[in-house]
């Protein structure tokens, strides 16, 4: 199981020569792995040679067994899960390349998405079976947002049935703005793509805050910020300049709260996920120190804002505020 998380899920399987795992899982502290594939590898460590997929004849027989004999929870994935916000946003720009014709099920830029919609779910901490987003689910998705597409619709075609709530939404978003579409969709797939899966399974995970926009890129970004590597170098680097002011508002946590609040602040990582190029190392100077009011409005959108950002707003708030309070603005 060590040696899977580490590998990861793909090259697991390949390493092994085990297909992608229909039903059987094990289930241990929150996390799956597919069964066979474990098993069969198990067997290195106890006579030295890995079974192959051909040795287990049933795995209910083989495999099953066995393992809930030695105390493991074995279970089977799933319904799954509705599409996300990220994910419609990645399948409508593939059904605009060709509203009249889009990809079919075994062309590769179906393939390519599938794979990259794997790859969301893995970051996410979730594990699929074979159904999950494979090539026939995108083209159907492609089908659903077909349904909603008013040029398709006037020529009396029923076709697929359109989409849920949140396809229609989507949809609506983006239908009269094919440039940002584009650009919300490259922002996602660089971020993904960009990401090592063994790396980022190692750092912490995150919980939303309340109102954050969240997706995959808001998700990658916190888990990079929470690196407790960096977090230790930056706080190091503050505490022996003595300066723990917040960088946007410039807020002090101690001299609002006195002792209790002495060298406390949270960190922000000020180059946004997406733009990380493969094998990019955090510097101190990436991260900036911020108040948790700043922090959390600077994760609000999709896209974390920079530190410039935050300051701009910052002083646009200061400037009316007092723009308020002035004896001329009242009159």
């Amino acid at each position: 199981m060590a040696e899977y998380e580490a590998m990861g899920h793909e090259p697991f399987l390949s390493q092994y020569g085990f297909p992608e795992p229909k039903r059987i899982w094990i289930k241990l502290n929150g996390n799956q792995y597919p069964a066979k594939a474990i098993a069969g590898a198990a067997h290195k460590f106890v006579d030295g040679v890995p079974l192959v997929a051909s040795a287990f004849k049933s795995g209910e027989a083989t495999v099953v067994r066995k393992l809930r004999k030695l105390g493991f929870e074995i279970g089977t994935p799933g319904r799954n899960p509705d599409w996300t916000r990220d994910e419609l946003i990645l399948a409508l720009e593939l059904y605009f390349t060709n509203p009249a014709n889009p990809p079919g099920k075994k062309s590769a830029a179906v393939a390519a998405l599938s794979h990259l919609l794997n790859k969301i779910h893995r970051l996410s901490g979730g594990v699929g079976g074979t159904t999950f987003r494979n090539p026939d689910g995108v083209y159907l998705k492609m089908m659903n947002i077909r349904a909603l597409d008013p040029t398709f619709i006037v020529q009396g075609k029923v076709g697929m049935k359109a989409g849920g709530s949140l396809d229609k939404a989507v949809w609506a978003e983006y239908v009269g703005r094919r440039i940002e579409l584009a650009a919300d969709a490259k922002a996602i797939r660089d971020a993904v793509a960009n990401t090592n899966e063994e790396a980022v399974a190692k750092l912490p995970t995150v919980e939303p805050y309340e109102g954050e926009e969240g997706g995959v890129i808001m998700r990658l970004h916190k888990r990079h910020e929470r690196d407790p590597r960096v977090i230790r170098e930056k706080l190091k680097a503050a505490r022996a300049a003595g300066d723990f002011e917040c960088e946007a508002c410039t807020f002090d946590f101690e001299a609002t709260y006195g002792p209790l609040g002495a060298q406390f602040i949270e960190i922000h990582h000020t180059t946004p996920v997406h733009m990380m190029k493969p094998g990019t190392k955090t510097k101190l100077t990436d991260l900036v120190l911020l108040c948790a009011n700043c922090h959390r409005m600077a994760h609000r959108s999709r896209i974390p804002l920079t530190l410039a950002d935050l300051k701009a707003i910052v002083k646009i708030g200061s400037s009316e505020k007092l723009g308020a309070c002035s004896p001329i603005s009242r009159h």
